[in-house]
């Protein structure tokens, strides 16, 4: 069966063919405006690191350990200069040059960590970001929850990262959004949304997923992420500075995915969710597995998808993905739902726009919003219309609030 984006799926994006292609063509201009994979960098940061890159002429398929390395020595640098504005009660500065550095860290550990230096790069990522998160504007929390609904296999605790407004307490309870992080994107990538986020008076728990970051839920069970939200709630519920009648889940990329189940799985405990770039079905298809390492993704995607499940390979995934771990074949999208909006680009070449559709088709009625010609999560044109939607779903106005500035 075809996919909507056409003859596309056959050509090669000009990024894949160096380091040198993947920083000209896709990657500068993210990064001099701070967008995804971006968040809180620096392109002065950056441009150093990447012309030693360009001048080592590394190809795919990568080495990840030669890719990572001259991202530590600048941010190292970055670090030690927070450690002086932090000394000097310079918070702000300070601030902003941890997250500096946790963004330089981030992108060494892009798209997942999974060579040695990388695996390093993603330990003193959370560092500096917690450093510089807890000098923002409200209040910051590194949480360890609980996982009560463990099974054997996974972790004792889930990691999240939270961010609350000032004013948050038990005699004004704040509405939460449940930031879902997705393959590529970690917890320490919670200022860009929860800045937003803060400025309505909105708290956000930053949370990763099976296979990714720190998630202690099982990669390969289809049924981890129901636990994972179970143990999430009843945590969130003894929080009483969350308002536990306005909860809304999104769900970023493959994170989508999972906004997409909770809607369903967890139908009573939210106030509505959000898939962004999600996938349900077809993304497991051998025909897409076969041709998505080439197009929109910066790197190789099917490969960091079947490490993300817990497959040795991309033809292990091939076999049994879709029937393991499809909403559409495991019954999930035929339930009733929480009020669920599916937001995407017509253009995606990371998941198929099928996938974003295909719940349309299934269960409750749904709301979507596909931006025409806009590639994978629709932006930039899906975030405002977003958050407009979940303003109204919470009764809520986009006025920003005074949240206080720690000194």
């Amino acid at each position: 069966m075809a996919y909507s984006i056409g003859d596309r799926i056959d050509k090669v994006a000009p990024h894949h063919h160096s380091i040198q292609a993947l920083w000209e063509t896709k990657w500068k201009k993210p990064c001099s405006i701070g967008i995804y994979p971006f968040f809180d960098g620096k392109l002065e940061d950056f441009e150093p690191v990447f012309t030693k890159l360009i001048e080592s002429d590394l190809r795919p398929p990568y080495d990840f350990d030669a890719y990572s390395a001259p991202f530590f020595p600048v941010a190292s640098a970055l670090e030690q200069r927070a450690q002086a504005a932090e000394k000097s009660n310079d918070t702000p500065l300070a601030s902003s040059l941890y997250l500096r550095a946790a963004a330089l860290y981030r992108i060494a550990r892009f798209p997942i960590p999974r060579s040695p230096k990388q695996k390093e790069a993603w330990t003193l990522n959370k560092a500096a970001y917690v450093k510089g998160a807890a000098l923002l504007s409200g209040n910051f929390e590194d949480v360890q929850i609980p996982h009560t609904h463990r099974v054997e296999g996974e972790g004792d605790t889930i990691p999240v990262y939270m961010r609350l407004p000032a004013h948050a307490s038990a005699s004004d309870p704040v509405p939460c959004i449940i930031q879902i992080f997705g393959l590529d994107g970690y917890r320490t990538e919670l200022t860009h949304a929860s800045t937003n986020h803060l400025a309505r008076g909105w708290g956000t728990i930053g949370v990763e997923i099976p296979g990714t970051g720190d998630c202690p839920a099982l990669r390969n069970d289809a049924t981890a992420p129901d636990r994972l939200w179970s143990s999430l709630l009843d945590w969130m519920d003894g929080r009483e500075e969350l308002d536990r009648k306005r909860r809304i889940a999104w769900g970023l990329s493959t994170g989508g995915y999972y906004a997409m189940r909770i809607a369903h799985t967890h139908k009573e405990r939210l106030t509505g969710a959000v898939s962004q770039g999600g996938w349900c079905h077809r993304v497991f298809e051998p025909e897409w597995l076969d041709k998505v390492d080439h197009l929109e993704y910066p790197f190789d995607l099917a490969e960091c998808m079947a490490e993300k499940f817990g497959y040795e390979n991309v033809e292990a995934l091939k076999k049994d993905g879709k029937s393991r771990f499809s909403l559409v074949e495991n019954g999930i999208l035929d339930k009733p739902c929480a009020r669920l909006l599916l937001a995407n680009g017509t253009n995606d070449e990371i998941f198929p726009i099928e996938d974003s559709m295909i719940p349309l088709q299934h269960g409750s009625v749904k709301e979507a919003r596909f931006t025409p010609n806009a590639m994978h999560m629709g932006e930039p044109a899906a975030g405002p219309i977003i958050l407009h939607w979940i303003e109204g779903l919470l009764g809520t106005k986009d006025s920003p609030k005074t949240n206080g500035q720690k000194s």
